[in-house]
């Protein structure tokens, strides 16, 4: 009888004990998938990141950065208020718990906080953060690139069908290489050019060296909405784009999409 209790009293507790590690198994696996959400929504992913940075004197720096899978990276900024500039600097960077350090030569290292829902912050030389009504202009939010669908087409500097035109005519080779072509109608005299351009942080460049060795300068084409917006990266190289003209005319301007 003694032992009939003691294997009884053995089984009831093997029971209470199996059903409390059934109840607790699935706590643990929801703080394990909680914490697992959670490190997903702040891990790091390579591809292109913007903001627009405060400027002592001009309306803000509209800044792209990209972060390249092989350690590359990437910044073009333009001042908003500027004549059409958008400068390129290559560097690298390297990724150090929660802070990426980036590397361009000739320029002080910069560092960004990875922060939730594929956003950095850009920080100070101290690696920290900006505080005030300005920490908000230092947040850098990932955009997708551009697409050859959405880039490939016809462009015109005039839509009413009447008088002078200049066509641009952008098709893709790969998601990064353009073939450039610029072509007028109305005139005797207009510009005439064809190259290709490197697809980089949204904008194509085109090295005019490539199209004649004496010139210099970036020929930048930057897009908003359905507008192509040409213009030398450097705005002291704009004449640059007149060598390709005649009667006084620029491969400079807007062209808008058909």
């Amino acid at each position: 009888m003694n032992t009939f209790k003691f294997l009884t009293l053995t089984a009831i507790t093997t029971i209470i004990v199996s059903c409390n590690d059934s109840k607790s198994t699935p706590d643990v696996g929801n703080k394990e998938q909680t914490k697992t959400e959670a490190q997903q929504n702040i891990d790091f992913s390579t591809g292109i990141y913007t903001a627009t940075l405060p400027c002592a004197d001009c309306i803000g720096i509209e800044t792209y950065i990209t972060f390249q899978k092989d350690n590359k990276a990437v910044k073009s900024t333009s001042y908003l208020d500027s004549d059409g500039t958008s400068e390129n600097e290559y560097g690298t960077w390297t990724k150090n718990d929660d802070i990426i350090e980036v590397s361009i030569p000739n320029s002080p290292t910069e560092y960004y906080l990875v922060k939730p829902n594929k956003t950095l912050v850009r920080l100070d030389a101290d690696k920290k953060e900006v505080s005030g009504e300005l920490a908000k202009n230092y947040i850098f939010k990932q955009v997708k690139a551009f697409t050859p669908a959405q880039l490939n087409g016809t462009y015109n500097t005039n839509t009413s069908g009447k008088g002078y035109n200049q066509i641009l005519e952008l098709k893709s080779e790969n998601d990064s290489i353009y073939s450039v072509k610029i072509s007028f109608t109305g005139a005797v005299k207009g510009c005439t050019f064809e190259g290709k351009g490197k697809l980089v942080n949204n904008q194509i460049d085109v090295d005019l060296k490539t199209i004649n060795k004496d010139l210099k300068g970036t020929m930048t084409i930057l897009f908003k909405d359905k507008t192509a917006e040409v213009f030398t990266s450097k705005f002291e190289d704009r004449f640059a784009l007149n060598y390709f003209c005649g009667g006084g005319a620029s491969l400079a301007g807007d062209y808008h999409k058909k």
